[in-house]
């Protein structure tokens, strides 16, 4: 009897478990068949690149002397700031200086030093071209206007700032609304685009212009503008253009006389005096040999010999770091070096500086290869906006935008199948889902972005439910 209730009761569990079964199956078919669709809607498709690199300076010197010999003296220590031109470290040249001294007492010359009027004439040179320069420049910053396309609009014109290095010509600006961003994209002199700081001036195209808005940036939204540089219609633009020509004249008249002055000393020297020259000059170019100077102003690193020590010639005795502008550098691969653009806006991170985006602008692509690794990379120049925090070294990636479709109809790349050459999808039957029959609709697409979302350009509209085929 007891075996008889054992077997029933094994029966009963096989037959729940049986029955357990038979409900998740039907569960699961009817999943199965009633898959939900993915409905059709319109955002921004981006073709995008991720590159990683690091922040250098664009300007960096290993400095050597260019003989070789004993190191007498070493001015500087490593992480010290220099002027351009500042003696950095000097060989022994106590014998040259013994030499030059006893040159110089035998040289004679007229009342005006004849390397001093040399001196003086490339002193004047720099101090007038500098003038000029100084005055052309604010011929063409003073008094900037915009004018506006349409008598139309109702926003107050926007008001440029800053000091303009550049050509002569005419900006076309255009100011849109990208959701919740305001866009300034700049044409003719040079061709931007650029996110518009709400909260203070905005950098306007690259070449020191800044841009303001005193009214509401709604008002600006759809607007054209123009901006003529020179401004031939400022208040000022007829004195700054004949303090231009002036400074001009006068530089010209001050060379000349420099020029004349020396060239008249130079003239009245004997032969003799000519040659004692001659040899003063070389050994000063023989202690210039020996002594090491700043090509530029920076941060003084990598200190590598210490007072006492030989030196060969062109050996690498310390490195001068240009702090003004920094670049990254990023590492570009063979198959993505052809679809980047010169002067393109690059997206930067900065592991050292978590949480904040950078913007730089993409100057120039090296032509020769290196490797990394055994693989063969591209290196991209990304030029930086000065800023204390970012130092030589960190570790940088960048995000370069190849293509960028907005607003337009996408769908994900794995609901698209194809047949042949033929792209096509499948969407919702009469039910609204995927239990009834459905529907194959050829699409056309366009191009593809990084979060695999595809553009479609014909073939489906918003709205439509879209289902994994199998």
């Amino acid at each position: 009897m007891t075996k008889v209730l054992n077997f029933i009761k094994r029966k009963k569990y096989w037959l729940v478990a049986l029955l357990v079964i038979a409900l998740l199956a039907v569960v699961v078919f009817k999943n199965k068949n009633t898959e939900v669709g993915y409905v059709v809607g319109r955002t921004d498709v981006r073709q995008s690149v991720v590159l990683s690199g690091k922040v250098e300076t664009s300007a960096k010197a290993d400095l050597g002397f260019a003989v070789s010999g004993r190191v007498e003296r070493i001015y500087v220590k490593n992480n010290q700031d220099v002027e351009r031109g500042a003696v950095l470290a000097q060989l022994e040249i106590g014998e040259l200086l013994a030499d030059l001294k006893i040159k110089e007492l035998d040289s004679k010359t007229s009342d005006v030093d004849l390397v001093g009027a040399k001196d003086e004439l490339e002193k004047v040179k720099l101090q007038e071209d500098a003038k000029v320069a100084n005055a052309y420049r604010n011929l063409l910053s003073e008094d900037l206007e915009l004018i506006p396309h349409s008598s139309d609009y109702i926003a107050t014109a926007p008001n440029i700032l800053g000091i303009y290095d550049g050509a002569e010509g005419t900006y076309k600006i255009n100011i849109s609304q990208e959701n919740l961003t305001y866009i300034l994209r700049t044409f003719n002199l040079e061709k931007t685009k650029r996110e518009i700081n709400e909260e203070s001036a905005t950098l306007f195209g690259t070449r020191g212009l800044y841009i303001s808005f005193p009214d509401d940036f709604g008002d600006y939204v759809s607007t054209t503008w123009y901006l003529n540089i020179p401004n031939k219609s400022g208040a000022s633009y007829l004195a700054n253009y004949n303090a231009y020509i002036e400074a001009k004249g006068d530089r010209d008249i001050k060379i000349k006389n420099a020029q004349v002055s020396y060239d008249k000393l130079l003239a009245q020297e004997g032969s003799g005096d000519s040659v004692a020259l001659a040899e003063i000059e070389k050994i000063k170019a023989e202690i210039r040999k020996n002594t090491i100077y700043a090509p530029f102003s920076g941060k003084v690193t990598n200190i590598e010999k210490e007072i006492g020590e030989n030196i060969s010639s062109g050996e690498r005795m310390l490195s001068v770091l240009g702090e003004e502008r920094f670049e990254v550098v990023l590492q570009v691969s063979e198959l993505d070096v052809s679809k980047l653009t010169l002067d393109s806006e690059v997206k930067i991170i900065l592991d050292a500086i978590p949480g904040e985006t950078f913007y730089g602008i993409l100057r120039s692509v090296n032509s020769k290869e290196t490797e990394v690794d055994g693989v063969p990379v591209y290196e991209a120049f990304v030029e930086l906006a000065p800023d204390p925090r970012i130092k030589t070294g960190m570790s940088a990636r960048g995000e370069i935008v190849l293509a960028e479709r907005l607003g337009v109809i996408a769908i994900p790349a794995y609901l698209i199948q194809k047949e042949g050459d033929i792209n096509f999808v499948k969407i919702a039957g009469t039910n609204g889902d995927s239990s009834g029959d459905m529907t194959k609709v050829e699409i056309t697409t366009g191009i593809t972005g990084s979060d695999s979302m595809v553009e479609i350009t014909s073939g489906l509209s918003e709205g439509d439910k879209v289902f994994a085929g199998e």
